[in-house]
């Protein structure tokens, strides 16, 4: 079951490269979602985004295609306008669309900086319009299981955790190797797990990160070391991105939460498993499992509200030192990643389309959110000089 949306919302999707055909294909099954137009380079880039449009809805009209964003921006049967271009272009393509009336929904990062994606943010307030960013992953329910172990303390409170994500290797001359174009991988890639580490481990006091620069002049490995404060809790964070594998090789992303009494990991870039080991008391291990039961074994773009529905149903467990603990183990796994990366781009969208429709509603992941990933991104991008891996003794 796909939530809903009062109205239909006729959508102007500017930049037609692939994620832009995945977004095309994943909200066409969403009754508020209507593709109106598209704008792309090349004609065949433009077709192909229409193309995976059509394919989950054969029966759809026309869609206007234009070359430029600002041709998109200015169709007067636009109401939204999602900008999936290259970062440099976010914050001065929103701006337009904002001053033509439109609601804009950004591809992450929403901006090279906090400060133009702020400037953006309170435009949108004076002109009445919504403005988010594409940020899924807590949309995606285990994520949201993560949350509730953590704030709850089911396994006591986080001592240290870490991020490893290994991915495919851009290929060369992509705009991803232009800092100037993209802001570096922090800025276009962490922000995703910068937002989920906020949520998780509180607000970010400190933080520092370091590039390392390969003998062609790119960047791929970088790595940062945050300092997040949960309730008067320091909570050390280490955050890795490498873009170095082999085509062929898998890729993996890792959450690694170490607490006083267990271990919680969460593997996959659009989660598939979670794993919970630890010292607990049969009240605790009670919870866990029923919080644990509650995770949507289907995608669903409404599986984000269902945990919440049930994590709020669940009565807390009795805190008693004195109560005996024993070993817990438990892994849930989930299939059809890419069904549920289509999910939580839909539970993105109607929540976006609920900021439309309601101006108190203020999102599960807000536009100011997205500029505290962004502020944090860049205090830990690397500048001027990177590390040569070469001259480490």
């Amino acid at each position: 079951m796909i939530s809903s949306s009062s109205f239909r919302y006729h959508v102007g999707i500017a930049g037609a490269g692939a994620f832009a055909e995945f977004l095309a294909g994943a909200l066409a099954p969403l009754p508020s979602f209507h593709l109106a137009a598209v704008a792309g380079r090349t004609d065949e880039k433009r077709q192909r985004v229409i193309d995976a449009y059509r394919r989950r809805q054969p029966q759809a009209g026309d869609v206007r295609e234009y070359r430029e964003a600002e041709e998109l921006i200015v169709d007067p049967h636009v109401d939204i306008v999602i900008l999936t271009t290259p970062p440099h272009l976010h914050a001065p393509l929103a701006e337009r669309a904002l001053e033509e009336g439109k609601h804009v929904l950004l591809e992450k990062p929403g901006g090279l900086t906090a400060e133009a994606l702020r400037a953006n943010i309170q435009l949108a307030a004076r002109q009445n319009r919504a403005l988010a960013v594409n940020l899924v992953l807590r949309y995606h329910p285990l994520a949201e299981a993560v949350k509730q172990l953590i704030h709850r303390a089911l396994l006591g409170p986080v001592d240290y955790a870490s991020l490893h994500n290994a991915a495919h290797r851009v290929a060369e001359g992509h705009w991803f190797w232009d800092e100037r174009r993209s802001g570096g991988i922090f800025i276009e890639h962490g922000v995703h797990f910068f937002e989920v580490g906020r949520h998780w481990f509180g607000e970010a006091v400190k933080a520092q990160g370091f590039a390392l620069r390969e003998q062609d002049g790119t960047q791929p490995r970088v790595g940062a070391t945050v300092i997040h404060e949960n309730n008067g809790r320091p909570v050390p964070v280490h955050y890795y991105h490498g873009f170095t594998m082999n085509p062929d090789a898998p890729e993996s992303t890792h959450w690694d939460i170490h607490t006083a009494r267990g271990r919680i990991v969460l593997d996959g870039w659009i989660p598939t498993q979670l794993s919970v080991s630890g010292l607990v008391s049969a009240d605790e291990a009670a919870y866990i499992d029923a919080l644990l039961d509650a995770i949507p074994k289907q995608p669903s773009a409404d599986a984000i509200e269902q945990m919440q529905r049930a994590a709020g149903r669940l009565a807390p467990p009795v805190a008693s030192p004195a109560a005996p603990r024993r070993p817990y183990e438990r892994t849930v796994a989930l299939s059809n990643r890419h069904g549920w990366y289509e999910a939580i781009a839909q539970a993105r969208f109607l929540d976006f389309c609920r900021l439309i429709e309601n101006p108190n509603e203020c999102g599960l992941v807000t536009a100011e959110d997205a500029a505290a990933d962004l502020s944090l991104a860049e205090t830990c991008t690397v500048t001027g000089k990177a590390v040569d891996p070469l001259d480490i003794r």
